[in-house]
């Protein structure tokens, strides 16, 4: 299978090809096998990939949280697939996801925002190696509590004060960048979200054999709880800013340690991560789903609706417009890509 995939994380191109097929990557980083620099329409990208030799079956999607630099995927003649991961902050996600044949949402919270045609595809952990998460590593690890990431961004600005206060009355080891080195010294990672949803990283410490503390907020179905099972795979969560809440769990979890409870549920943890929410495992659906896709014909049923999904689009691509975030250069691009859409309605 040849498949085309966008966006500048490379999420499941070397599972994909281990599973023996042809994957292109395209987006806007230089480690993509063809680099966008500037906004193109879909079957100008596809005329390039001929001309290369490359003609693909799938189009994925993959969000990066990043600006769309690709148009008319609705006109597309293969099967297109999105993964929505940051919906929370991007409005723009559920309307333009009407270019798409299926979709895949990371947060279960979110799914009222897409189509019918679209399922619960959670996160993962990324591309570890098993074998550096020994079991025997755990009891030697030298950091009780820890936490990588970015402070002070602009779709985060309760993390520095979250962090400070609990640092207040629990030590904590803070830093950013490249988490493995950390992950693997430490007993808990306590985890924060933006809004509550659940990210990357729960999955990343699990999988690197910590036990990780994440948020949660009562309000929003993200199914942590139903992912994972309290106590047995995972930490229990605590409700989102509550540091108090924070310090309980962190200081009892870390007192049972001498019980070796803390290192049993690290464990099962790690080994759930590692057989159902990995890259492979995520890759293993995404193979089975671009089968039934292909196997369907599913471009025709998105045919025979194209007016309206077109009027979805540009009004994906009308909000993108009016965000006085971006710049001269998009809010033009954007502004002309949805009279385009409207019109051709």
């Amino acid at each position: 299978m040849n498949i085309l995939q966008y966006g500048k994380n490379s999420y499941f191109t070397k599972e994909l090809r281990e599973l023996g097929h042809t994957v292109w990557h395209v987006g806007e980083s230089a480690g993509c096998e063809l680099e966008l620099t500037s906004v193109i329409s879909a079957k100008r990208l596809l005329e390039i990939c001929a001309g290369k030799g490359f003609v693909p079956d799938i189009f994925f999607y993959a969000d990066d949280s990043s600006l769309p630099h690709i148009f008319g995927i609705e006109d597309l003649p293969v099967p297109c697939v999105f993964y929505s991961i940051d919906t929370y902050c991007h409005a723009w996600h559920g309307a333009f996801s009407h270019a798409f044949d299926h979709v895949l949402y990371a947060q279960a919270e979110e799914r009222e925002k897409f189509m019918p045609c679209s399922e619960h595809f959670p996160l993962f952990a990324m591309r570890f190696n098993p074998e550096e998460t020994k079991e025997e590593w755990f009891k030697n690890r030298d950091i009780p509590v820890a936490f990588v990431g970015t402070m002070g961004h602009k779709n985060n600005p309760d993390r520095h004060t979250f962090y400070t206060l609990f640092k207040v009355f629990q030590p904590i080891f803070i830093t950013s960048g490249n988490f493995v080195p950390v992950f693997s010294r430490s007993k808990i990672i306590l985890n924060q979200s933006a809004v509550g949803e659940l990210n990357f990283r729960t999955f990343e410490a699990m999988a690197l054999g910590c036990g990780c503390l994440a948020d949660n907020m009562p309000t929003k179905k993200n199914r942590i709880g139903e992912i994972f099972d309290f106590g047995v795979n995972s930490l229990p969560a605590y409700p989102r800013l509550d540091v108090a809440k924070a310090v309980d769990l962190c200081r009892h979890w870390l007192s049972k340690e001498k019980e070796d409870d803390l290192y049993r549920v690290a464990m099962q943890g790690r080994k759930l991560v590692w057989e159902k929410h990995s890259a492979r495992a995520r890759s293993l659906r995404l193979e089975e789903l671009f089968h039934t896709l292909l196997a369907e014909d599913v471009r025709l049923v998105r045919q025979k609706n194209l007016g309206e999904r077109k009027k979805n689009i540009a009004e994906a691509f009308s909000f993108l417009a009016r965000q006085t975030a971006i710049n001269a250069e998009f809010v033009q691009i954007y502004a002309h890509l949805a009279e385009k859409c409207a019109q051709s309605v």
